[in-house]
Order: C-alpha cells, then sequence, then structure tokens
C-alpha cells in the first residue's frame, strides 16, 4: 500500500495497522514534516516503509501497489501512480480542480495499463506542492483590460450543485472563487491556471439587472463558463455521481455516464 503525503503519521500508523506496516510505504515531500512524522511513528512503535521526495513520482522501489491513498489534492492523476499500482488496485484522492466543490475520486487499474473510476463524494485536502497555483497575479496592461456587462447572475454559476463545478471545470480547465465584498455584493472570479495573465471577476450587486465583467486577457473565460454551465443544464443536471475519469499515458479525461462520452 502506498501513501501520497505522510504529514503526522497518523494515516501511516492507521494503514499499518489494518495492512501490516511492512506492506505500507509513506512518501513525504517536505523532509521537516517527514522528519517529524518518521519520530512519531516510532514513539508509536510503527515502522512503515518512509520516504522522502515528489508523490507524484510515487515510489517504484516498493511497487507494485494494491493500494494507493493520497492525502493531497490533485488537479492532475501522475500516471506514475498508476504504473505502480498492480491490475485491480485501487487509487483513491481528493480531486480539486478548485472550481465549486472537490471531488472524491476512485480508480480502478486495469491490466492494459489505465485506470478508470468516478467520483463517489466529496474530498478535499491542500493541494499537492507541484499542482499549487502560484500566489499573486501581475498587474495587467490596459490593453488587456476588457469591460462587459451580463444578465446572467454570477451566484448562480457559483453555487451551483457539484456536478455543475464537476463540469464546468472538466470543460474550461479553469479555477474559480468568490467572496462577499463589505457593501453587500458579490465577486465572482475565474483563472487560468496554465495562463495567470488570464483572469476575470464577475460582481453582482443588489437592486441593479446587468453585472460588470472585468476581464484580463483575450480568453473569454465568463462567456465559456457558463456555456458550459448551461451545456450541464442541457445534460439534465447530472449529480457527480455520474461522471468518471480515465487515466492513460497520454494523460487523463472526465466523461460523464460512460468513458466513451468524454467532455474533458
Amino acid at each position: 500500500m502506498l501513501e501520497i503525503g505522510t504529514g503526522t503519521g497518523w494515516t501511516a500508523a492507521l494503514l499499518s495497522h489494518l495492512a501490516g506496516e511492512q506492506n505500507v510505504t509513506s512518501i513525504e515531500v517536505d523532509a521537516a514534516v517527514g522528519e517529524r512524522a518518521a519520530k512519531n511513528l516510532s514513539e508509536a512503535g510503527v515502522h512503515p516503509h518512509l520516504i522522502v521526495g515528489d508523490g507524484a513520482d510515487g515510489a517504484p522501489a516498493h511497487a507494485p501497489y494494491a493500494r494507493v491513498h493520497v492525502t493531497c489534492g490533485i488537479r492532475t492523476v501522475p500516471y506514475a501512480w498508476v504504473e505502480q499500482t498492480r491490475p485491480g488496485g485501487v487509487i483513491v484522492a481528493p480531486w480539486c480542480p478548485n472550481f465549486g466543490d472537490d471531488h472524491a475520486l476512485r480508480l480502478i487499474v486495469t491490466p492494459d495499463g489505465i485506470a478508470h473510476g468516478r467520483f463517489p463524494g466529496y474530498s478535499s485536502y491542500m493541494m499537492m506542492r507541484s499542482q499549487r497555483d502560484p500566489r499573486g497575479r501581475p498587474t495587467p496592461a490596459a490593453d488587456r483590460i476588457h469591460c462587459a456587462t451580463t444578465r446572467i447572475d454570477p451566484r448562480t454559476v457559483a453555487s451551483a450543485p457539484p456536478g455543475a463545478g464537476l463540469a464546468m471545470a472538466s470543460l474550461t480547465g479553469l479555477s474559480s472563487y468568490g467572496f462577499q465584498t463589505g457593501d453587500g455584493g458579490y465577486v465572482f472570479a475565474i483563472i487560468d491556471p496554465a495562463d495567470h495573465d488570464q483572469w476575470c471577476t464577475v460582481t453582482w450587486r443588489p437592486d441593479i439587472d446587468d453585472y460588470q465583467v472585468y476581464q484580463v486577457g483575450d480568453r473569454p473565460l465568463w462567456e465559456e463558463v457558463t456555456d458550459a454551465y448551461f451545456r450541464w443544464v442541457a445534460w439534465g443536471e447530472p449529480g457527480r455521481d455520474r461522471f468518471g475519469m480515465t487515466v492513460t499515458p497520454d494523460g487523463q479525461q472526465v466523461w460523464l455516464d460512460t468513458p466513451d462520452h468524454t467532455i474533458g
């Protein structure tokens, strides 16, 4: 069994109790955190295999694994985890596209080296370090700023059910967050995690019919998100449990109902 993210060592201890310490490998990216976990586990009399390194690479020395248990948020499933899991093995992880709710992801690896699975519920965690968004955004040049209005209430998108957020994240590849303003308004922000020069905000205020869209960059983020939202509506507003994911050496694909109905 492979654990991604040792943390305090608590989960490694539980896994060792369930599977036997000789069958548990846990990897931690932060050397100081890993050292404290080793101390905690030693004091508890538990001695799994502990590694300091990037969890995205897995731990091939002890592969193959029957289970991979991920205790950090991911946007992209590293294929190394699939490679290091035996056929029939299971990978569970918090899939965190950072658009609305995050999701529990459960994958099963098949003999051809492909993993298929679904999103059975909610799960969230701090992001894997190599997949975190950098902090801060550059001050945009004036010619990159575009202002417009929309009649779509941004709160409709921001508060949409988990299935909608999953669909919007998969169709667009974008992230979002929202916050209340001091004057009773609400701001919904959309970010392109692959290009931090592309972002926008949509502001709701009471007693107005048209809401301000402030767009930085040439990619029409708000239009993409609302198009994705209404595609989800047209599909019958499916819940997260109707979506799934397939992971291959070429990447990951999210699908609706069956793997041949890929959406992103």
